[in-house]
């Protein structure tokens, strides 16, 4: 059964945290680690910058 619109809504969790969770979880493992990994590398830079 597909969820839609009305199913989020109803949800306890505010719609915003729900549509990310439900976008993470749709990637599959590959794009996964390509978004965490650039985050590390993102976060790093950051860090070596301040």
């Amino acid at each position: 059964m597909a969820s839609n619109g009305d199913e989020r809504a109803e949800s306890d969790g505010s719609a915003a945290d729900t549509g990310v969770v439900d976008r993470w979880t749709a990637l599959d493992r590959g794009w996964q680690a390509l978004a965490l990994g650039l985050g590390i590398v993102a976060v790093h830079l950051v860090g070596q910058a301040l």
